[in-house]
């Protein structure tokens, strides 16, 4: 291999492991959803929720009420999309199941509401709670007076 070509090779792999910053190799791939940066930039905090990850092109806010109610406020673009909300004390896995008996809450975004307007609302005591839509995973918040 000549000189050229390793550090084509170097960068390549450079670029690949700094796309995994803040993910562990063990946990599903998180392409759309936006780790902390490297530069030091802080997660937004909501309550006792830090995001670990978020995908600002599809949440727009998010609010925890005084009964720890958390709502999403997702923009318009995905008010008509299903939301697949995943619990659990660890991330990314031993998912708890819900009060109705599933793994996975499933729920319209915003469908019957005003653009902007506020998702229903989710009430746990997990430590980790997971918004997936489309497949991939867009807001990941971790509770940290746990």
């Amino acid at each position: 291999m000549n000189p050229t070509s390793k550090v084509i090779a170097l960068l390549a792999l450079g670029f690949f492991v700094g796309s995994l910053y803040g993910q562990s190799l063990s946990e599903p791939r998180r392409p759309s959803a936006a780790p902390a940066s490297p530069q030091g930039e802080k997660m937004p905090v909501y309550g006792p929720y830090e995001a670990i990850a978020i995908n600002r092109g599809i949440v727009r806010d998010v609010k925890v009420d005084d009964s720890m109610s958390v709502y999403l406020q997702l923009f318009p673009a995905h008010k008509d999309k299903e939301l697949v909300v995943k619990i659990s004390d660890e991330r990314f896995a031993k998912y708890r199941e819900w009060v109705h008996g599933g793994l996975t809450l499933v729920s319209p975004a915003n469908s019957g509401k005003t653009p902007f307007g506020w998702t229903d609302l989710v009430q746990t005591k997990a430590k980790y709670i997971e918004y997936w839509m489309d497949g991939e995973i867009f807001l990941h918040l971790k509770r940290t007076d746990l």
